[in-house]
């Protein structure tokens, strides 16, 4: 049968490629010719991912293995069923599929006549890793479009240059399954199981982000209203990073990072940073360091999260920037015939740089007076005096530990602000999670490995992977 199909490729090529070599010489339309013989192409991948699918998918073996999978599900093979489905080149085949239904409860009379809608399902496309009756390819290519472009617009707009044709709503369910599978897996499904941490300083960067969220207003649509409407407050989604740094303080390019953010809370963003580290090795990394700016939340977190992983030197950073940008707040207070034309400003930053924070309590104390003086120590206490072991800073480079949050701020402008934070853009909690986790592996470079995992996890669920 496949050499039927490629005998029956190679004649109508060997029939076309005459015409559209004529065509070529008339228009010198060169884009034209390569649509049609990429459309050729994609008819005999199709064909030949047919057969191969209704081959396997009919074998006795294998329906045998589907109704001990089945079984272990609460479901039962009913029938062979012609299903249409998508694959990543955006043609549609039809193939015969075995379909599985929900075993009915023992007690008859608890039985209904007919099941509610989706209560079947086609296993053994399932295990294929297909979504939605889409293919792996399909469902990968389609997300990563939609997470990428500015809208689900122009994502259908996109695909369909690519000569995938697919509606918004159909994307935006996509998105979601797949999000769905990458919750409920979360942490493990980043990781490959190979990655190797010994000897490494692992760095844990900490920030938080900014979008608008969509919740529907209370009550009953008005007559005459279209819509119910929907408040649109400002939300902080919160995210970590974590990457790898060699003995010289230099990042490991061979590990790439690990990014994943939350809508929940501050404690929800530290368990969900318990799981990547319980799915990762621990045991042989060299230490543990925790980056962040001043926000009292996170060096909460930190402090509870370290007397977890008590068995690894731990170090806590505050960001040197943000340390820099409080301290000008203080010096701003200072009369200006005082501060001797940025001579001050550079002696506070060396102060600040040794991490002596007395020796700038007492700058403070020496130069200001009255109210400022008060404002201005009550900002070193609530800043500087809180987070002195954490200003340590030519200590800190001494031993090629990080002095700053960029990887983590970076990561929240490429995840949250390039995407969920645009202009217009609302977002329900729900979807801007699947949104925060998608973005997170794909700008980490960790989508192939996500991705496969994802494809995967009805096998693994299965015992069959």
């Amino acid at each position: 049968m496949v050499e039927a199909i490629l005998q029956d490729f190679e004649r109508k090529v060997k029939e076309k490629i005459e015409e559209l070599m004529d065509e070529l010489r008339e228009n010198l339309d060169f884009a034209a010719i390569e649509q049609v013989l990429t459309e050729m192409l994609n008819e005999l991948l199709a064909s030949l991912l047919g057969k191969m699918l209704n081959e396997l998918l009919s074998e006795k073996n294998v329906l045998k293995q589907l109704k001990i999978l089945g079984g272990r599900l609460a479901m039962r093979f009913k029938e062979y069923r012609w299903v249409t489905i998508r694959l990543g080149n955006g043609q549609t085949i039809r193939v015969r599929a075995p379909y599985f239904i929900k075993t009915p409860p023992k007690d008859k009379r608890r039985r209904k006549k007919r099941g509610p809608n989706g209560s079947g399902a086609s296993l053994g496309l399932d295990v294929l890793g297909f979504i939605g009756r889409c293919s792996p390819q399909f469902v990968s290519e389609v997300v990563k479009m939609a997470v990428l472009a500015p809208s689900f617009e122009v994502a259908k707009e996109m695909l369909e240059g690519w000569g995938i044709m697919i509606d918004v709503k159909t994307i935006r369910r996509l998105c979601r399954d797949l999000g769905e599978i990458g919750l409920e897996f979360r942490g493990e499904i980043s990781l490959t199981g190979t990655e190797k941490l010994a000897g490494y300083t692992v760095v844990i960067g900490i920030d938080g982000g900014r979008l608008r969220e969509r919740r529907k207003k209370p009550g009953r649509k008005k007559k005459g209203q279209k819509r119910q409407g929907y408040y649109t407050d400002w939300k902080e989604p919160k995210l970590f990073t974590i990457y790898l740094l060699d003995e010289a303080g230099k990042v490991v390019k061979e590990f790439s990072p690990l990014h994943d953010a939350t809508m929940g809370n501050h404690k929800a963003l530290f368990a969900l940073l318990m799981r990547y580290l319980e799915a990762l090795d621990l045991s042989e990394v060299s230490r543990i360091v925790f980056c962040g700016d001043g926000a009292p939340w996170i060096w909460r977190g930190v402090e509870k999260l370290c007397r977890v992983l008590m068995q690894k030197p731990i170090y806590q950073v505050l960001d040197y920037t943000h340390a820099k940008q409080n301290l000008r707040e203080i010096i701003g207070l200072i009369p200006e015939k005082l501060r001797k034309g940025g001579r001050l400003e550079r002696k506070w930053k060396k102060l600040l740089w040794k991490g002596d924070i007395q020796g700038l309590r007492r700058e403070i104390c020496r130069l200001l007076k009255g109210t400022k003086k008060e404002r201005a120590l009550k900002k070193w206490r609530d800043y500087f005096e809180r987070n002195a072991k954490r200003m340590q800073y030519e200590t800190f480079k001494a031993e090629h530990i990080p002095c700053g949050s960029g990887h983590v701020e970076s990561a929240i402008r490429r995840v949250i602000n390039l995407r969920l934070k645009a202009p217009g853009s609302f977002w329900t909690s729900k979807m801007a999670e699947y949104f925060l986790f998608l973005r997170s592996q794909l700008i980490s470079g960790r989508w192939k490995v996500f991705f496969r995992n994802a494809s995967r996890q009805k096998a693994k669920a299965l015992n069959i992977a």
